[in-house]
C-alpha cells in the first residue's frame, strides 16, 4: 500500500506520528513517503501527491485544504485515493474548507469531543466524522517509555484500518 502522509511540520514533532509511520511499514510493509507544506510555499502539493500515485493519503490538520481547482473546488476532491484526515488540534487552519463539497473518499478523525461535536454541528455534511479512539485496541502491549507516542500513533492506526475497512470502492 503506498501511503503519503502530509502534515506542515516534520513528523517527529507530532505526537504519535513517527509511532504511525514506523507501524504502517513494519506491519503492513506499506511504501511510505511523508511530506512537509506550509501554504506559504506556493507549491502545487497536490500535483505532487498525484505524479506518488498513494492509495491513501493521511493529513494532519487540513494542510492544502486551501488549493483549489479552476472551478473553485477544493482540489484534493481529485485525487484518487482514499483520504484519512486526522483532526489533532482545536482550530485547523482549513477548518472552513470543511464547508465545502467534499469527496466520499475523504474520512475525518478528530480527537477530543469538544472538536467533535463542534465540527459535527457545523459540518453535518462531512462524508465521514469520527473521533479518535482515547485507547488503542491493545493498551497493555506499550512500552511505557514511550506510551503516550505509541498511544497516539496506535489510535492513527487503528483509524486508518477502520477506514480501510469502511471504504467501498463504487459508491
Amino acid at each position: 500500500m503506498k501511503t503519503v502522509i502530509l502534515t506542515e511540520q516534520p513528523i517527529n514533532n507530532i505526537n504519535g506520528m513517527k509511532y504511525f509511520r514506523d507501524k504502517l511499514i513494519g506491519e503492513d510493509k506499506a511504501e511510505v513517503t511523508c511530506l512537509q507544506y506550509s501554504p506559504k510555499e506556493r507549491r502545487d502539493i497536490i500535483g505532487e501527491i498525484r505524479a506518488l500515485r498513494p492509495d491513501v493519503l493521511v493529513t494532519v490538520d487540513l494542510p492544502g485544504f486551501e488549493q483549489r481547482t479552476l472551478t473553485d473546488n477544493i482540489s484534493y476532491n481529485l485525487l484518487d485515493c482514499k483520504q484519512l484526515h486526522l483532526l489533532l488540534h482545536e482550530n485547523p487552519g482549513n477548518e472552513s474548507c470543511l464547508a465545502g463539497q467534499l469527496s466520499i473518499a475523504m474520512f475525518f478523525y478528530c480527537q477530543g469531543d469538544a472538536l467533535y461535536n463542534r465540527l459535527a454541528q457545523r459540518y453535518p455534511h462531512l462524508p465521514y466524522l469520527k473521533k479518535l479512539s482515547e485507547k488503542p485496541e491493545n493498551p497493555g502491549q506499550l512500552n511505557a517509555d514511550d506510551r503516550t507516542e505509541s498511544r497516539s500513533g496506535a489510535c492513527y492506526y487503528e483509524a486508518l484500518q477502520e477506514m480501510l475497512q469502511e471504504w467501498r470502492p463504487g459508491l
